[in-house]
């Protein structure tokens, strides 16, 4: 077997209750330079995320016990977690499976049977933000604020009056792309490429869930004075508001 290091000593979290497709990413993550963790039920999967907190957790949807989708919402609800990419595998095609993924917090999902290109690239693309994200702003402006919204992008932190708004990596990358664009409109397709390296044929309604779940984490955290728009054949702005 041929091992490089593109994967550089970074973990990731299989969880799949199929042997072979736990074998088969374990055994293709090692070999581009991972560490691979496997778990085959939710409640393990729990366990094994908590206790090693690792790089990025591949989760599948359909498992014994606890479903991947609630795996996902309880990842995404524990501060020990919520900020790990859980990138969903799903045997459905269908369009509601996809979104309910996304509403438990899912950064990412990628329908069975897939390439393992495909999968890879998305695993690459989704250390790559966390990684611009958290450490990439150093000595560079890294406040932005509208209305009672503060984003540091330095901290990986949106906040209101202090409060801190507990958003998944994805919420808080197309937030943190909109408040540096505000009073424009930010088309789909520019988010699309730009954050999630995808290509918006491939990317069905994932940021109109994405930004469904951040209007309402908004509201519930109290944000006043600005205001998510739905700019009609466009994409999205946030404006200020008296």
């Amino acid at each position: 077997m041929v091992v490089d290091d593109s994967g550089s000593g970074k973990t990731i979290l299989v969880v799949d209750d199929e042997e072979h497709v736990v074998k088969l990413l374990s055994m293709n993550l090692t070999s581009r330079g991972y560490d691979c963790l496997c778990a085959y039920t939710g409640e393990e999967g729990l366990e094994q995320a908590r206790s090693h907190h690792p790089d990025l957790i591949i989760l599948d949807v359909m498992l014994p016990g606890i479903d991947g989708i609630e795996v996902c919402r309880l990842l995404k609800s524990d501060p020990r977690t919520q900020l790990i990419p859980v990138l969903m595998l799903s045997a459905k095609s269908e369009g509601i499976d996809k979104i309910h993924g996304l509403e438990g917090g899912a950064d990412d999902y990628i329908t069975k049977p897939f390439s393992l290109r495909e999968l890879f690239l998305r695993v690459e693309a989704s250390l790559r933000q966390i990684a611009l994200l958290t450490g990439a702003w150093s000595g560079r402006p890294h406040m932005l604020f509208i209305g009672s919204l503060s984003i540091d992008t330095e901290r990986y932190f949106a906040s209101n009056g202090g409060e801190k708004i507990d958003l998944t990596p994805a919420e808080f990358k197309i937030l943190n792309m909109l408040v540096k664009h505000q009073g424009e409109a930010v088309s789909r397709p520019l988010m699309y490429r730009e954050l999630f390296d995808k290509d918006p044929a491939d990317a069905g309604r994932s940021v109109d869930v994405h930004l469904r779940n951040i209007r309402k984490k908004l509201n519930d955290a109290g944000v006043t004075g600005c205001r998510i728009e739905t700019v009609h054949g466009s994409g999205y702005r946030i404006t200020p508001q008296p």
